[in-house]
């Protein structure tokens, strides 16, 4: 399959051999903003379309992926999803995913949770609680409630099996 011109990364510079965090993007108007946090803490990283292919993501040094938010429901018809082969690398290589918000969601809906649609959409500040008992890296220095911002219509009901909670508001 060639890859369609528009989804080719300025990661293949040749720099394929640094340690990276790839970010897949799923439209999230934060993308860019998760990228400059993550190179903010002197991490390299790269942003890809929520499409990359995994023979493109093979190519590099991966040490752990973050799936951003979007505009679509997990259900809408052409929403985009992570391909198999994406998961399959992920697991294949033990890499760490974090997904927030659709990311979240097409965690939970790929691996057997339950997203469902809101009440309503949800939108502004809201307090990240930490889960008692929570020793995840990903929290670690954080006080144990923070602010953040949110911007969803979606909810997940369940996660899936074998995946544990590190935070709720």
């Amino acid at each position: 399959m060639e890859v369609k011109e528009y989804l080719k990364q300025s990661s293949q510079l040749g720099n394929t051999g640094r340690p990276q965090i790839s970010i897949l993007d799923f439209g999230s108007q934060y993308s860019h903003l998760i990228a400059r946090r993550v190179r903010e803490l002197h991490i390299y990283c790269e942003l890809y379309s929520c499409l990359v292919t995994a023979e493109e993501l093979a190519n590099h040094e991966i040490t752990a992926i973050i799936l951003s938010g979007g505009p679509s429901s997990v259900y809408d018809p052409g929403a985009p999803h992570v391909s198999q082969g994406v998961w399959d690398l992920i697991r294949e290589r033990n890499i760490p995913v974090l997904g927030i918000c659709y990311g979240m969601q097409e965690l939970a809906h790929s691996f057997g949770g339950m997203v469902s649609p809101g009440l309503k959409r949800e939108y502004g500040k809201a307090f990240v609680t930490r889960v008692e008992g929570c020793d995840s890296q990903l929290l670690e220095g954080l006080p144990s409630e923070f602010q953040m911002w949110m911007s969803h219509g979606d909810k997940l009901n369940k996660i899936p099996e074998g995946f544990k909670p590190i935070g709720t508001y």
